[in-house]
């Protein structure tokens, strides 16, 4: 992006980011309640939303796998295929979830 000083660098994606930031981002970008982020950091609940998309794998390893990833991350990597698979179910860009990550990670 030009400027009156010159060129700025794309800000890199972060790698990961905790599973707070995750879920603090879901609910600041309205994709899940406030109450749903909470109780997914203090009480492990999925938001409901996250159940149904788990409900909806057919294979029931990967279904596991998923579930496991979601209850027990205590971070989440941008490069995990379940963020694919929820960018796809939510007919998000990997463009927008780089900017999901990048604002997550400025969450303190």
């Amino acid at each position: 992006m030009p400027t009156m000083w010159g060129t700025l660098a794309p800000v890199a994606v972060p790698e990961t980011i905790s599973r707070r930031q995750f879920y603090q981002e879901l609910a600041n970008r309205e994709m899940i309640t406030k109450e749903e982020a909470l109780a997914a950091i203090a009480a492990n609940t999925l938001p409901a939303e996250f159940a149904e998309m788990v409900d909806a794998i057919l294979d029931e390893d990967i279904q596991w796998q998923a579930r496991m990833l979601l209850a027990g991350a205590t971070e989440f990597k941008r490069s995990n295929w379940f963020v694919d698979f929820f960018a796809a179910m939510k007919s998000l860009s990997s463009e927008y979830m780089d900017g999901f990550w990048r604002a997550g990670a400025l969450l303190d």
